[in-house]
């Protein structure tokens, strides 16, 4: 009788251990490949993508910014190609506009706005 239990208690450990291990791999996959290939438009100092545009299936149209430098590239499966050099005024056009830091929604408020609607 006490057999099956125990069956039952051991796989449901090793489940929770594997869910474990994934959430453990995919939090440090995030930290240390650094979110991704493109984690965010415009996510370091040096290197920012400022806009894409997606042409086509794997055909993507890149702004960059490389330090000083203003590129214009296009991605595809073969590789990236530089398509032309910004000018100053052109790439500083498509920097956006510094925003206010953004407000987070009160969990409080967002409940008794719930609570209110019933």
């Amino acid at each position: 009788m006490n057999e099956p239990i125990l069956s039952v208690i051991g796989l449901l450990a090793v489940v929770l251990l594997v869910l474990a291990g994934a959430y453990a791999f995919t939090r440090w996959a995030g930290r240390s490949l650094g979110g991704g290939l493109m984690a965010g438009l415009g996510g370091g100092r040096r290197l920012q993508v400022l806009d894409r545009a997606g042409l086509g299936k794997d055909q993507t149209l890149l702004v960059v910014r490389a330090g000083q430098r203003y590129l214009l590239l296009g991605s595809t499966p073969a590789g990236v190609t530089l398509l032309a050099e910004l000018t100053q005024e052109e790439g500083e056009s498509w920097n956006p506009p510094a925003a206010a830091p953004e407000e987070r929604p009160d969990f409080l408020a967002l409940m008794r706005r719930l609570k209110d609607k019933k």
